[in-house]
């Protein structure tokens, strides 16, 4: 299937664009046409597979969204749930509020470049919201997670990790993925597109209130129609951001914020392994994002630069590691900020030298003499009868 996208974008207050899943005609073209610049001003994308392209049958729309394992999407909610209180066609963090979750059934994920009628789809089998009271509100809470009803194999895609444990900062730089258009007219949707070189504008609080929750941030630029749902990631390729809307000529973009909705998308994970039949991923269990402290030790090194994580430590490659992040066998965590080091082996001196080393065994070929058995006995007795009268005196 391919599609041609001539759905309106939906408009917030203030003249703000939602960057809503783009709809497809019912009887799409053969092919989709490639537009000269991407993600506005990106280009085509080939290799990001664990960025997945969404159709969601129910509605006709294509959205964008992150494989953060085998069988877990994330992305945003308004591609899987119908809205309520538009006014015109646009919405309003004050009243505009989702409501019918679509079928899992009906929805396809793929790992190609291309959401045309050759991609391979992988359905899916449950769409699970974000927790509590008062998430039915568009802005703020528009995350969503799809399970799959299969894994998708490693060999087509490495999953993405959520940055779940480290807050964004201002400023910081990122790059944007997504299947969306090039343009507010929707031109050129259905591909795989990036944009490199984006920063962070402002992060939750730091935000105008009246536009901006405190579970989502302010990007740079780029992002259109058909992009929602998908991810901005960090300079360590780490899911940091769910596109969820922005303004007119695909700018102002706002995120869902991956770190505040954290519990929600580890619980949901460990789960959806467990449903799976495969191991959850670390990062779900309170394993650090950070690639650092997953990378290879012990190679020999004589400057940082040359090992994986930056670290070198007596001529040898280390990693950082915490209580979270155990050391590989042969190596123990020490220091503040503790880095693996390697464990030394007894020397054969040392071995017989401690205070808990194991004492020979008597050989009974060399039986111990008993009258200096009995004399130590003597002297013994004598010493706890010396013992008994200074206690009684």
């Amino acid at each position: 299937m391919s599609f041609c996208l001539p759905r309106v974008a939906l408009i917030l207050a203030l003249g703000l664009a939602a960057t809503a899943c783009s709809s497809a005609l019912e009887e799409p073209p053969d092919e989709i046409g490639e537009a000269p610049d991407a993600i506005q001003d990106g280009y085509l994308d080939d290799g990001d597979r664990a960025v997945v392209g969404i159709y969601n049958d129910e509605i006709g729309a294509i959205c964008t969204g992150s494989l953060i394992a085998p069988n877990v999407v994330l992305t945003a909610r308004h591609c899987v749930s119908d809205m309520a209180n538009e006014l015109d066609g646009q919405i309003t963090c004050r009243s505009t509020r989702f409501t019918d979750t679509h079928l899992a059934r009906r929805i396809f994920v793929t790992t190609d470049a291309e959401i045309g009628r050759y991609a391979r789809f992988y359905g899916g089998s449950e769409v699970v919201l974000l927790p509590g009271e008062g998430t039915d509100a568009f802005c703020g809470n528009d995350q969503a997670i799809l399970i799959l009803d299969e894994p998708i194999p490693e060999s087509e895609a490495v999953p993405l990790v959520p940055r779940v444990d480290v807050p964004l900062v201002e400023g910081e730089e990122y790059y944007a993925v997504g299947f969306g258009a090039t343009n507010d007219a929707s031109t050129g949707a259905g591909l795989r597109r990036r944009r490199d070189k984006l920063f962070i504008d402002c992060v939750a609080d730091g935000c105008p209130s009246s536009l901006v929750k405190a579970t989502e941030w302010v990007g740079d630029t780029g992002i259109c129609e058909g992009d929602s749902g998908g991810p901005s990631l960090d300079m360590m390729h780490r899911v940091i951001g769910v596109t969820s809307r922005g303004a007119a000529g695909c700018e102002y973009p706002i995120y869902g914020y991956v770190y505040r909705w954290a519990e929600w998308i580890k619980e949901t994970t460990v789960r959806a392994a467990r449903a799976g039949g495969y191991k959850e991923p670390p990062w779900a269990t309170g394993y650090p994002t950070d690639p650092a402290y997953s990378a290879e030790v012990g190679a020999a090194c004589g400057q940082p630069e040359q090992c994986p994580a930056n670290a070198c430590l007596d001529g040898y490659c280390t990693r950082p590691c915490n209580g979270a992040a155990a050391c590989p066998d042969g190596y123990s965590c020490n220091g503040e900020p503790g880095f693996c080091a390697k464990v030394s082996e007894p020397s054969a001196d040392d071995e017989g030298s401690g205070s808990c080393s194991a004492k020979p065994r008597p050989d009974p070929t060399q039986p111990v003499p008993w009258v200096l058995a009995a004399a130590s006995l003597g002297a013994l007795a004598s010493l706890r009868r010396l013992r008994g009268r200074e206690r009684l005196g």
